[in-house]
């Protein structure tokens, strides 16, 4: 026998409208069915169009008991879900479901789509092993519904497979992209955990970059590069571009994130710096200014500040005239911490021409000049060109390059498999 084209109804565990015996044949024409069922199949549909759902399942229990069969069995089913869903009644959901499933008219792409809801009943009910069960059985079945993989892949997670779990989280995040769909927010945070619960710090960072890439909030800048300096311990050079980069996405969140900056700038010994950061979280109202430690740290760097303006344009000019391009990159280094981006970005551009310096570290560093100027492309093609651990840098830099523009999306969150 051919089967149906589709299940009579959208089994989505909401409230349904009612199914008509004509809405019945069209969606299943080779379905024949017995008289007896048919009679009362119809009058349990004009009981549920009074919404007299009692009546309308006391007429279903009779046309169950006259079933001879499998379209008789499958027409049945099918209404007493409808009934089931619209009267909130899970163990009539359940056994409506369980009797489709069974069913040898059901094809396996709406089969995997009903043990799906079997899995978010059981979840709702606290029942995560029955929830894992179903859901396997929808994922074997070679389920398109990208929240049957997510949700399997906290339940995996769980039993701590988390190479599994991760696998799961991969394949859901590719249905929900082929389907045009969004990627929700928590989606992202959930696989960033069962990476690192796992121990997998490469995956957390690369799904970290992903989060930011799609939703760039100042909050989730500051989550992922936090987890980047946590699991990664780049060195001071890279710690210094990430802080930058923090700042740049209005990532700095309190008086603890602008000390850790500004004692990384003073490690280095940028005491321009220093000044800028001092100010714009004075500004900002995040810094305290009877703090000591702050004061300690901002001292002198006016001075200095104003020192180097005055020696940086002949240090600038001498580098040109260096077989390496170690001084260009130092000249450079001075106006980023002027914040004079436009002047050490062709600074950084020479230091990688001449040669004699880390390229990787220099095009790091040109790409963020040109990306604070303001000039995209460039930023894009310098940042591009880095590679090895300090391309984990560039690759946030690009992203901040790729999205400073673009609207950030509202966060589109993901209920759970119960939700």
């Amino acid at each position: 026998m051919k089967k149906p084209s589709g299940l009579l109804i959208a089994v989505a565990l909401a409230g349904l409208a009612p199914v008509s015996m004509a809405a019945a044949q069209s969606a299943a024409p080779e379905i024949s069915l017995s008289q007896a069922v048919r009679q009362n199949a119809e009058q349990a549909r004009m009981a549920m169009a009074q919404n007299n759902f009692a009546a309308a399942s006391g007429y279903l229990a009779q046309a169950g008991a006259q079933a001879q069969s499998d379209g008789d069995r499958y027409l049945v089913a099918t209404m007493q879900l409808d009934i089931a869903n619209r009267t909130f009644n899970t163990a009539g959901q359940v056994a409506a479901i369980n009797a489709l499933i069974a069913s040898p008219l059901v094809g396996d792409p709406q089969r995997a789509d009903l043990y799906y809801h079997l899995g978010r009943i059981a979840h709702n009910a606290q029942d995560d092993e029955r929830a894992r069960t179903a859901l396997q059985s929808a994922v074997e079945r070679g389920s398109v519904n990208p929240r049957a993989y997510i949700a399997l892949a906290d339940l995996t997670a769980q039993r701590a497979d988390y190479p599994r779990a991760l696998a799961l989280y991969d394949r859901a995040v590719a249905l929900q992209r082929e389907s045009g769909a969004s990627v929700p927010d928590d989606w992202y945070r959930r696989a960033i955990d069962i990476a690192q619960r796992g121990g997998d710090a490469t995956r957390a960072a690369q799904i970290s970059q992903e989060l930011v890439a799609t939703y760039p909030t100042s909050a989730n800048w500051r989550d992922a590069l936090t987890l980047y300096r946590t699991i990664a311990s780049p060195d001071q050079a890279a710690m210094l571009d990430l802080w930058r980069l923090q700042a740049a996405t209005g990532a700095l969140a309190g008086e603890p994130d602008y000390l850790a900056y500004l004692r990384l700038a003073h490690a280095a010994g940028r005491q321009p710096e220093i000044e800028r950061v001092v100010l714009a979280g004075k500004a900002a109202n995040m810094l305290d200014s009877g703090n000591a430690e702050i004061n300690s740290l901002d001292r002198g760097t006016t001075a200095a500040a104003e020192a180097l303006r005055r020696a940086i344009g002949g240090r600038a000019g001498a580098a040109a005239n260096q077989a390496s391009g170690a001084a260009a990159l130092a000249a450079a280094d001075d106006y980023v911490a002027l914040g004079q981006y436009a002047e050490a970005a062709p600074l950084y551009r020479m230091a990688v021409e001449k040669g004699g310096v880390d390229a990787d570290l220099a095009n790091e560093r040109l790409g963020m000049t040109l990306a604070l100027a303001g000039d995209a492309a460039g930023a894009r093609t310098a940042l591009d060109a880095v590679t090895g651990d300090r391309g984990w840098v560039s690759r946030f830099w690009r992203i901040y390059v790729d999205t400073r523009s673009a609207p950030t999306p509202v966060a589109a969150t993901e209920a759970s498999p119960g939700g």
